[in-house]
């Protein structure tokens, strides 16, 4: 599912730092720029012509050099309930269908052609699927990834998410963390944030019913969260916030 997109060359000033895994799936598609990625397994470089995909369930970060820009058409994906461990790249290849499929992505992205938009990174999204480039969890994290993210407004207990996968309470979180990257209630943050920034498209829906729908009754406790999660506050966000890589 796509909660992001854009197409832009990014400010001096950005970088990511995902400290803990981000619950989604980045996918830069790199024109130029001098960008690196580092994990606890080393740093590599982001070439340009590559279709680079960045790990959901694994903390990571990327810097650029202000003198040489990032530029990239980029993607964020939510492939719950499967997981990305590891940054992934899909070498360049003219006539490829990564390749066709985002050169129609970067148009449709310049354009802020939504409607187009969403089924092309869908179609990105099932061709990674085709590839094995997710990975899908056992059936018991599955299902409790699913209610998670099928009801952000409930505020699930450790107790009910064990059941529905099937395992002990200290069994279940345990596993959790070891295949999701963070534990259940992090997770949930996550999608309450997933949830928030898909909604904060809609520009007539006030951000105040934002923060209810994605579980927050409290504005302000909502906001810091966002904030927390994004780097942006959810009005800058609904503003600027889906252009940044």
């Amino acid at each position: 599912m796509l909660i992001g997109y854009g197409f832009q060359t990014v400010p001096p000033e950005w970088k990511v730092e995902e400290k803990t895994a981000c619950g989604y799936v980045r996918v830069y598609d790199v024109y130029s720029g001098d960008a690196v990625y580092e994990d606890g397994g080393g740093a590599r470089p982001l070439k340009p012509g590559s279709i680079c995909l960045f790990p959901s369930a694994a903390p990571f970060s990327i810097r650029h050099d202000p003198k040489r820009p990032l530029c990239c058409t980029h993607l964020h994906l939510d492939v719950a309930p499967a997981v990305l461990r590891q940054m992934t790249v899909i070498p360049p290849a003219e006539n490829s269908l990564p390749r066709k499929i985002f050169d129609a992505l970067r148009t449709a992205a310049g354009e802020g052609n939504e409607e187009v938009l969403e089924p092309l990174a869908a179609a990105f999204e099932v061709y990674c699927r085709q590839q094995g480039l997710f990975l899908r969890l056992d059936s018991g994290i599955s299902a409790a990834l699913l209610a998670m993210s099928g009801d952000v407004r409930k505020n699930w207990r450790l107790r009910e998410l064990g059941a529905l996968a099937g395992y002990s309470e200290s069994y279940f979180i345990r596993r959790f963390r070891a295949e999701v990257g963070v534990p259940p209630h992090q997770y949930l943050i996550s999608c309450r944030m997933k949830h928030a920034a898909r909604l904060l498209w809609n520009k007539e829906v006030p951000v105040g019913q934002v923060a209810e729908q994605s579980g927050y009754p409290d504005l302000k406790a909502f906001s810091r969260a966002f904030r927390n999660h994004y780097g942006l506050s959810p009005s800058a966000y609904r503003q600027a916030g889906r252009l940044f890589p």
